[in-house]
């Protein structure tokens, strides 16, 4: 803090207030001091000039009564000098010098003599004429007047009439301090009326116009002064505004230029963001719904190029005003560029969003010359449903105008999850924070049933989510991978399942993984650990480009004691030789084959050759998606292993027990003749199944 001061100091005495002040106060200080000098001096002269004259009036008094011959009689001439101060009492000395050795005969009245009077004698003796002069010594302080006296024609002497001035010296003095004293006064109410008055006639003025072009030059080119002032300062005040006017005219030029489209006289898109962005803020503040729209004219690009540029821009002209006319206090239309168009609907659901964008795309079809041949595409997002910020609103909007185009043009689309993949990061973040919640992932788990004895031999985990339980797992997982959170979301459900406690003896635990997943390093670092006693089925939404690198990422959980299951063969990407190369342990068939099979001798064919292929490559067959007994009955029959579905026991908290009936039909369908592997035989010494 204190090094700030001197900078502070410094910028005051730079101030012009202060200056100005300073100035003026010393100007008035200097008046007053030469004006209360001069009066001085003047009083003093007229004391002086009033002590001569009554010199000058008892050295002729002298004269007149002195007799030449008392010069050399001491006692008379004293008497007449008594005489003399008798008559003029202003007198305060008088005394006699002769003239031979200029040296005093006698004197009367005050302490008289000196060098000072001695050398005045001297001096008007020679002269033969008055002298007067001012008189400073030991302590004395007189006006002086020496007058030469003549005997018989010759200077014999001279007389010293001396006044004394301190009286004069101490009414002066006494003067000069009152006079300070009001001066002083009267100069520090000047100086204040003089603050004042620069203050507010020129400082505060100054203070307005500095304030005022700061603010102009922070922006608010609406500053005016407004100042009626008839000098110098109103003149100033008055090109103040005018400039500020001119520059506000320029401004809004510039800002039309840099807000609308030169083509059509829309707003343009830097314009569209900022309506977007503040309807965003209403909407937000009120609880209100809002639409994003954005229409394309279907093969512009194709009308530009064979009919011309200049018919491009007339179409574009005409479907810009059409639209503008058809949205006219209902929402705010922009040109996004190109031949593509803009509209931000406030207080419009999904319903209403997609019959205005209707009404628009009518409006843009029906402007152009080119009717019914001329064709519009629309693409709609709505807040909140859809996304809460304005890029995510547009990316949405943009994802679903290119999903109307693929979907046969010259229609408007809503977005939708399913049918537009566009990855947003506010989706992304509110997807993270969704499976970050505690418990937002709960595992369920269903049976696995050996056929040949109807008893649980394992359990498949499976995930349900607390978010929004409506929503199928495969939505999830697939919504996790589309946001990059696959490996993260798959990993988090391995591991609640395998966190769940007593689990039944000898039945081993079945967990999906996609082959992604396998490589993200969530998944690498929960399985880090004892694999005996879990299945990793390896689901088959994705396609498997790379088997040898999959195997890479199988071979080290295989190392530490897991087995290996292809899910949902015979559907998807799972061909036979995909399972051949991947080493299967257990081959799981599809619902698709599974459905039905009783009625259905392709299936029961295929079934069968699928249980010979498992039997010659070492693996064991589950069947999936048992839900009647009928199902069961073939299924076992045909010698499959194992087998799951709603039949045998449903998805449900752990750990759930067996149908009654499906077990009872398994044991009394065992035949010695069918060889169903244990699920705990090692591969090696399996017999097929």
């Amino acid at each position: 803090m204190a090094r700030s001061s001197p900078a502070i100091s410094r910028q005051s005495l730079r101030s012009l207030r202060l200056q100005v002040s300073v100035a003026l106060a010393l100007a008035a200080a200097a008046c007053a001091f030469v004006a209360s000098k001069s009066s001085s001096d003047e009083l003093h002269g007229a004391y002086r000039d009033s002590a001569r004259d009554i010199l000058h009036t008892a050295s002729g008094a002298f004269k007149r009564d002195h007799d030449p011959a008392a010069l050399n009689l001491p006692v008379v001439l004293r008497n007449e000098l008594r005489a003399l101060i008798a008559d003029h009492p202003e007198l305060a000395s008088a005394s006699v010098y002769r003239a031979r050795d200029a040296s005093m005969v006698v004197s009367a009245g005050q302490r008289a003599g000196g060098p000072a009077e001695s050398g005045m004698a001297l001096e008007a003796m020679n002269s033969r004429d008055d002298t007067s002069a001012e008189v400073r010594d030991e302590g004395r302080h007189v006006e002086a007047l020496v007058t030469p006296l003549e005997q018989d024609g010759r200077v014999a002497g001279a007389l010293v009439l001396g006044y004394d001035l301190r009286p004069a010296d101490a009414l002066l003095s006494d003067r000069n301090q009152r006079v300070a004293l009001v001066l002083g006064i009267l100069l520090f109410s000047f100086t204040v009326f003089t603050s004042i008055v620069l203050s507010r006639g020129i400082f505060r003025p100054l203070d307005r116009l500095r304030l005022a072009t700061q603010a102009v030059g922070a922006g608010n080119l609406a500053t005016r002064l407004g100042w009626r002032r008839r000098d110098e300062l109103g003149e100033l005040s008055r090109d103040f505004d005018t400039m500020a006017s001119d520059l506000e005219e320029n401004n809004r030029r510039l800002e039309e230029l840099a807000h609308r489209d030169p083509l059509t006289g829309l707003a343009n898109h830097r314009r569209f963001q900022e309506m977007l962005s503040k309807e965003l803020e209403y909407a937000h503040r009120d609880g209100r719904p809002l639409a994003v729209v954005i229409l394309d004219i279907d093969d512009f690009k194709r009308i530009n190029e064979s009919r011309g540029h200049p018919f491009g821009d007339e179409l574009l002209f005409s479907a810009a005003a059409s639209l503008r006319s058809a949205m006219r206090g209902i929402a705010e239309v922009a040109r996004l560029g190109g031949d593509e168009f803009g509209l931000v609907i406030a207080d419009a659901d999904g319903a209403r969003a997609l019959a205005l964008s209707e009404a628009a795309r009518t409006a843009v079809e029906a402007a152009v010359p080119l009717r019914g041949s001329l064709h519009c595409s629309a693409g709609i997002a709505c807040y909140p449903q859809d996304a809460r910020n304005a890029s995510a609103l547009l990316q949405l909007a943009d994802g679903a105008l290119a999903w109307a185009k693929d979907t046969g043009r010259g229609r408007s689309r809503r977005y939708d999850p399913e049918h537009v993949f566009v990855v947003t990061d506010e989706q992304r973040e509110d997807f993270s924070e969704l499976i970050a919640e505690p418990h937002a992932v709960q595992p369920v788990f269903q049976p696995i049933v050996a056929l040949a004895s109807g008893e649980p031999v394992g359990f498949e985990a499976l995930a349900r989510f607390e978010g929004a339980p409506a929503l199928p797992p495969t939505w999830w997982f697939s919504q996790a991978h589309r946001f990059g959170l696959g490996g993260a979301l798959e990993a988090e459900a391995v591991r609640v399942a395998l966190a769940t406690p007593e689990r039944p003896p000898n039945c081993f635990l079945s967990v999906n993984l996609s082959p992604s997943a396998l490589a993200s390093p969530e998944v690498n670092g929960l399985l880090a650990g004892d694999l005996h006693g879990v299945v990793i089925e390896i689901t088959e939404e994705e396609h498997v480009l790379d088997v040898p690198a999959l195997q890479r990422h199988l071979d080290p959980l295989r190392s530490r004691g897991a087995r290996i299951a292809v899910d949902d063969a015979g559907e998807g990407y799972a061909g036979l030789q995909q399972v051949m190369s991947m080493r299967a342990d257990i081959i799981k068939l599809d619902r698709a084959l599974v459905a039905d099979v009783h009625s259905d001798p392709a299936k029961i064919a295929l079934i069968g050759s699928l249980v010979h292929f498992a039997r010659s490559t070492g693996a064991s067959i589950c069947a999936e998606g048992i839900e009647t007994l009928d199902e069961l009955r073939v299924l076992i029959h045909l010698g499959v292993a194992y087998g799951q579905g709603w039949a045998l026991g449903r998805p449900t908290a752990p750990w759930p027990q067996v149908d009654t009936e499906a077990a009872r039909i398994c044991r009394d369908m065992r035949s010695e003749q069918l060889k169903i592997v244990p699920m705990s035989t090692k591969r090696t010494g399996a017999s097929g199944g």
